[in-house]
């Protein structure tokens, strides 16, 4: 299995950094800019308080690399300073690096050599530049063949691709809640519902519709509206939720709880939808199989043989 390390040696090498090891930490220099990722497959608040203080000497961007890591592990990193990257960060960014994106710099990597921007809570609408009328939407990929030979190589070592493409539900929507600062927060943003497994995620991305779909095999969805938008609700539940840790006296006992604050469903709208054919790669390998995204070129499975 191709290491944690070499996997982000690839991507900082794909942004033109210089890239080398110190005393366990991998650190990349381009033009002044340092950047330094510490490794884990998982990690505790104690490892995490023990990197942040191995760093806190050294000036710039400072990255914590996790396969798995929970909140609490999370919270600590970011309230140190340090940005933490899980796997799903790494698949997305691994893509990226590979596509025409990381030439127009729409990574999450690159954002750490930017000016920091003031929080953003919505996101565009995309459904209205999609189009509602006719047959579903086919939207053009941006991974070629060459790239997910790229990136299965440096990963399954593939030797066979096709090329699918998958129905999905988008929604556009808005919602309101009181957010742990006591503050009434209000986002907007697009969801999307896979119609064959009913995976949701964000979208933040502005596809492009593929003009050129004469050889395209539309497949007909499995979950239908009714059930899409139930899930879609759920998604936007979980994807605007905040944690607050409070701290209680009780009883010559301190109590740490955790509160919770989230949308309630009477408080989203959704407002628009429409089904498209998200472009989807399929690759097999000598260690296993993997499924791409088209569009953001972000792993979206992957199965290793045992083997591997």
């Amino acid at each position: 299995m191709v290491s944690l390390k070499n996997i982000l040696t690839h991507i900082l090498q794909a942004h033109d950094f210089e890239v080398y090891e110190k005393d366990g930490v991998l650190r990349g220099e381009k033009d002044g800019a340092i950047v330094t990722v510490g490794l884990y497959d998982n990690i505790t608040v104690k490892e995490i308080r023990a990197h942040a203080g191995y760093v806190s000497h050294e000036q710039g961007n400072h990255i914590i690399c996790v396969l798995e890591a929970n909140e609490t592990a999370e919270e600590e990193a970011r309230a140190l300073g340090l940005t933490i990257w899980k796997r799903s960060d790494l698949e997305t960014e691994l893509g990226m690096a590979i596509t025409d994106q990381i030439r127009t710099g729409n990574t999450i990597f690159k954002g750490l050599l930017e000016q920091p921007q003031a929080p953003i809570e919505s996101h565009p609408l995309i459904i209205e530049n999609l189009g509602t009328e006719g047959q579903p939407n086919v939207l053009k990929t941006h991974l070629t063949l060459d790239d997910v030979k790229e990136i299965a190589k440096n990963t399954i070592q593939g030797f066979k691709y096709e090329l699918e493409f998958v129905p999905h539900y988008i929604f556009n929507y808005s919602c309101s809640y009181e957010g742990k600062d006591g503050q009434t927060v209000q986002r907007s943003g697009t969801i999307s519902v896979n119609a064959l497994t009913g995976k949701f995620s964000e979208w933040v991305h502005q596809p492009e519709v593929d003009t050129e779909t004469e050889h395209v095999i539309q497949l007909e969805p499995k979950i239908d509206q009714d059930n899409a938008e139930k899930i879609a609700f759920h998604a936007i539940i979980t994807l605007n939720t905040e944690y607050k840790e409070i701290i209680i006296e009780r009883d010559h006992a301190t109590i740490m709880e955790r509160a919770t604050y989230k949308p309630e469903m009477g408080a989203i709208v959704l407002e628009h939808q429409v089904i498209v054919m998200v472009p989807v790669w399929c690759a097999e390998g000598k260690h296993g199989v993997m499924i791409l995204d088209g569009i953001t070129g972000k792993v979206i499975s992957e199965d290793y043989y045992d083997s591997h």
